[in-house]
């Protein structure tokens, strides 16, 4: 329920509006008393909670001899309403806006949080990537991003992903990647999940991964920190293709995960 009530508050609807919509989507018409009862919302709040889905186009009514019935409108009625509203109001906000341009000092390190947010702006320089995209990224945080790197790898672009996870790199659609071994190790050293995007040698998106919700990152054009980045992607697929070519003598030594490597002091 919670997280059906998060999803209809991100189209417009309050926690009450939404446990009422869900309440007549699975039990049909309902009288105001009916909904109070069946959705947990005070009687003293459900007409003012009805007639608000009402103008916003979640609900319908009946008039009766004696009160009002109520019903939901289907899912799909309203998954299409709101697309072409959010449609229609991007475009005019595409041409009301177009003669303004975000002037960013691009030497700074601006911050980004949350999850969506984060792989939002990651979509967002894939598609103006034109040369070679370095990457780190774990295999929970990888589907958000593959069509756009698959789509790379059709164009001929150079892309070199380093992916930590437990499927292998022929179980994995892309053609030049390599997985890290150590996961444990790595969740602990850097507190959970990290991402470290850079595109074109030009600007790189780095920082933590925290849980599927909640992410904070860095994104900048400094050169340093962009060269900075970039090798330390290149590091992790120079190791991985040596352990590839030198599997059983590395394992041997530094341990079937290779995790002895890790032991410089």
């Amino acid at each position: 329920m919670v997280d059906k009530i998060g999803l209809l508050n991100k189209v417009g609807l309050t926690d009450a509006e939404a446990k009422v919509y869900l309440t007549l989507l699975k039990n049909g018409g309902a009288t105001g008393y009916e909904a109070s009862k069946f959705s947990a919302v005070p009687r003293s709040k459900i007409y003012n909670v009805l007639e608000s889905l009402v103008m916003k186009g979640f609900i319908l009514y009946s008039e009766q001899e004696n009160t009002n019935r109520y019903a939901a409108v289907p899912v799909e009625e309203i998954a299409e309403r709101v697309k072409h509203e959010t449609d229609v109001t991007l475009t005019e906000l595409e041409g009301q806006l177009k003669d303004y341009r975000a002037q960013t000092d691009m030497d700074e390190f601006w911050h980004i949080r949350e999850y969506e947010n984060v792989f939002a702006k990651c979509r967002s320089i894939l598609k103006r990537t034109e040369s070679e995209l370095l990457l780190q990224i774990w295999e929970e945080d990888l589907p958000g991003l593959l069509p756009q790197i698959q789509e790379l790898e059709e164009k001929g672009i150079r892309t070199g992903i380093v992916y930590f996870g437990e499927k292998g790199e022929d179980e994995i659609a892309l053609r030049h990647v390599c997985r890290h071994g150590m996961l444990e190790e790595k969740r602990k050293e850097m507190g959970g999940r990290f991402l470290t995007l850079v595109s074109d040698n030009h600007e790189v998106v780095f920082g933590q991964i925290i849980s599927d919700a909640v992410s904070e990152v860095i994104w900048t054009k400094s050169k340093p920190m962009v060269a900075m980045a970039a090798e330390c992607v290149r590091h992790d697929i120079y190791f991985y293709k040596s352990a590839g070519m030198f599997q059983e003598q590395m394992q041997e030594e530094l341990g079937e995960d290779f995790h002895k490597v890790r032991e410089i002091f």
